[in-house]
């Protein structure tokens, strides 16, 4: 399976938390485990409706349901693929080829750590084939094709991330307005735009009956603090000089001494950006534009999709990305390179479509020669690109080249990055156990272009041999072949690596101790979301959806806590109710107060710090600490006076009010409901509660005998308009004897995006079998 990175980081304890809920039966609505807490379903990447997950995390342990979901996924991924390519025209070896090479693409090769990338990318070639049969459809079947692919593009917002979901919807959009265009062009009658106004119609339902995920996401992206600024939104875009990667994939992945150089000053990383479908059909692709787009309306189509989606890919580096990043869909989404995944989808299918007419084309072979000789070309002018900028730099260099490099340093969209000068000095510089890359470019270049430089020899000697007549029917399988063995060859080169299919508490020992904790412990921890598996709650969590709440403070609480600053990290610490600590090998040197257990635990140390960690094997680099630091750590207190609203984000007015306030005992009777006795001894005042605040939280006072009382509940010490914060509840008069203030959260977001979603469903199946049975009279009636 595969671990580290965001696998173990991010996704793994976040599907645990989807797991105990679906074995519990009920709504993960709010997450009382991510940190102060979060909205479960509002966080849209757990896909907490989306039918696939609920099978698979009801039936199986959470690890096996999560390489079970990306076996199922990819495999269904090529199934799209090859079926959209035979709606499209391609025959079964075009379309087994488009389908191997879409399912093994460099998109689903650098995103296998990331769940929505295969589960929504899977459904894009089904919605594809939908929308192109539904356009180029006449007769009875219009309907059902128009609700199969609402049914299509409705499921595939539900695993959540929502942004492959938005470029399926888009690319649908253009394939539309391509038709209309066509309509418009060759002065068909009304009828030729009845097809693109279906695929519109489809559109504009997509999101009501999806309404159960949008809403709640909707709702939290409000409430959300990020900044979707120009800095954020031009974040990973790929840029001209990645595009070599479309013939070379391994130039720039494979050695770390290129992120500093290639990478970093773009904004952009080797994590985001891999536009590979395989040299072959690459060049397929090319060659069925060439030759076949001015008589086949199929391969034009794909042209315009594939090239839009180039263009989107390029985020900042093509003008007017300022003003397309203000409209809606656009403004919400980083990571532009992501766009590859619909272009790699286009290349696949007009490659399929190349293949299986290669046999009618003449002098294909020539064709396939000019194109390898062209990607040497590029290849060659990339690499002497990168040459130039390092010897314009040196003592013999030029001074005229540097500031030409310099002049387009400065043309980035960005401010107070690196110049050209200094990120070239990265890369005289020696970097521990690497070496400098000027020194060990020719090595770099060797290792990551020895298999593209292959890959393009057996091109040109399948060229060779499709000249000899009695050879020439062969070459598409020959071709086919060497496509199977290139993407083989880059799936090898995964940037995740891979471990046991086990329980992860059977691999980390620290996983396992920490499981022995009473479930909910909040933890100040190095592993991000990973406690959340041994149901532990990590204060610091990791959601890219975030309500930040008191960060600072949890900050403080990650110090060390022995030193000059060891008393108030401790204060902090206790602050947030975390009862434990967890040291990782990087902090080896601290001597925490309280209870320390040792424990070696290399697993999770190479989950966390890289499979590279520790290569000699020292034990004591593989070792961890849980620190149960002396003293109690409440979740909710008693202030003597007032407790604010906003803060500045300084912790220490914080820990000075928490100091003079009373500690209450809460206790949590299930992730949304809390119970803190209020005994005769409590006067009027605030209750000051360290869980993340929500409108939707309700508060009561309850008595003895059952009288309930509601209370007011407000943030508290909240940063900014758009910041989380504790909650505070105000207990207006002095409670009787037995009382309980109750803390319940009640979803009504989620239930009205249910019924919304129901009462659109409903609506919209009854317009689909309306439309079925006029399709039917007409066609009765044509027959009569």
């Amino acid at each position: 399976m595969p671990i580290g990175g965001d696998v173990t980081q991010f996704f793994l304890g976040l599907m645990s938390f989807l797991a105990e809920s679906i074995a519990a039966r009920r709504l993960p609505v709010w997450n009382d485990l991510w940190g102060y807490g979060f909205p479960g379903v509002g966080e849209s990447q757990m896909g907490a409706f989306y039918p696939p997950h609920l099978l698979l995390y009801g039936l199986l342990s959470v690890e096996r349901a999560y390489v079970a979901s990306l076996v199922l996924h990819t495999t269904w991924a090529g199934l799209g693929a090859y079926w959209c390519s035979r709606t499209f025209g391609a025959g079964r070896m075009g379309a087994a080829l488009a389908g191997f090479a879409y399912a093994a693409s460099g998109f689903f090769v650098i995103h296998m750590p990331h769940p929505w990338g295969y589960t929504t990318g899977a459904w894009l070639p089904w919605a594809w084939g939908l929308a192109w049969s539904l356009a180029n459809h006449e007769g009875p079947g219009t309907a059902r094709r128009l609700f199969l692919l609402t049914l299509v593009l409705a499921i595939q917002v539900l695993p959540g991330h929502f942004q492959i979901a938005f470029m399926t919807q888009g690319t649908i959009a253009v394939l539309a307005g391509w038709m209309a265009l066509e309509a418009l062009v060759r002065r068909r009658s009304v009828a030729g735009f009845r097809r693109p106004g279906l695929l519109v119609l489809g559109l504009a339902v997509v999101l009501p009956l999806a309404a159960i995920q949008v809403w709640p996401t909707a709702r939290l992206a409000g409430m959300a603090a990020d900044r979707r600024d120009f800095e954020y939104l031009s974040g990973f875009a790929a840029t001209p000089l990645h595009l070599v990667s479309l013939v070379a994939p391994n130039l720039f992945h494979r050695s770390p001494l290129w992120r500093p150089l290639v990478w970093d000053p773009f904004h952009t990383s080797p994590e985001e950006y891999l536009a590979y479908v395989g040299t072959v059909p690459l060049f397929l692709a090319l060659l069925a534009i060439f030759r076949e787009g001015r008589r086949d309306p199929a391969v034009r189509c794909l042209s315009v999709l594939g090239a839009v989606s180039l263009i989107l890919s390029l985020g900042p580096y093509v003008p007017g990305f300022r003003a397309l990043i203000e409209l809606p869909g656009f403004s919400f989404f980083r990571a532009p390179a992501r766009w590859g995944l619909p272009m790699t989808l286009a290349l696949a299918l007009l490659a399929g479509l190349g293949v299986d007419r290669w046999r009618a084309w003449e002098r294909p072979a020539r064709g396939l020669l000019i194109l390898a000789a062209a990607a040497l070309l590029w290849i060659a002018a990339v690499v002497g690109l990168l040459e130039l900028a390092l010897w314009s730099t040196s003592p013999s260099g030029s001074r005229g080249a540097a500031e030409l490099f310099e002049a387009a340093f400065r043309a980035r969209p960005w401010q107070g990055d690196p110049d050209f000068r200094s990120v070239v000095n990265l890369a005289r510089r020696p970097v521990a156990g690497l070496g400098s890359f000027e020194a060990n470019r020719f090595a770099i270049y060797a290792v990551e272009l020895g298999e593209a430089l292959a890959i393009l020899s057996a091109v040109a000697l399948l060229a060779g041999l499709a000249t000899i007549p009695r050879l020439r029917p062969i070459v598409p399988a020959a071709l086919v072949a060497l496509t199977g063995a290139d993407l083989m060859l880059l799936g090898r080169h995964r940037l995740v690596d891979v471990g046991p299919l086990r329980p992860l508490a059977e691999q980390s020992p620290v996983l396992a101790r920490l499981a022995q904790e009473p479930r909910g412990t909040r933890t100040i921890d190095p592993l991000r979301n990973l406690a959340m598996a041994a149901g532990l709650a990590p204060v610091q969590a990791y959601r890219t959806l975030d309500l930040p709440a008191l960060t600072a403070l949890g900050a403080l609480a990650r110090t060390p806590l022995d030193g000059p600053g060891g008393e108030t990290a401790l204060r902090a610490m206790r602050a947030t109710g975390a009862g434990l600590r967890v040291l990782d090998p990087l902090e080896a040197g601290s001597r925490p107060p309280g209870e320390v257990e040792t424990i070696a635990d290399p697993n999770l140390a190479r989950w966390l710090l890289g499979p590279d960690w520790n290569p000699d094997r020292r034990p004591a680099a593989d070792a961890f600490r849980i620190v149960r630091p002396p003293g109690d750590a409440p979740r909710a207190w008693l202030a003597a006076g007032d407790v604010p609203e906003e803060s500045n984000g300084d912790p220490r007015p914080v820990l000075d009010l928490l100091a003079a306030a009373r500690p209450l005992h809460a206790v949590a009777r299930s992730p949304i409901g809390w119970e803190i006795p209020l005994d005769e001894t409590v006067h009027p005042g605030i209750v000051l509660v360290s869980v993340l605040f929500d409108p939707q939280w309700r508060a009561t006072v309850v008595e003895e005998g059952g009288a309930e009382t509601p209370a007011n509940i407000r943030p508290a010490f909240r940063v900014g308009k758009g910041g989380g914060a504790w909650m505070r509840v105000a207990v207006d008069s002095r409670p009787a004897k037995g009382a309980v203030l109750r803390l319940t959260y009640d979803a009504a977001v989620v239930r009205q995006g249910l019924w919304f979603s129901a009462a659109c469903w409903a609506a919209w199946c009854a317009a689909i079998l309306e439309a079925s049975r006029r399709e039917r009279r007409r066609a009765l009636t044509a027959m009569g």
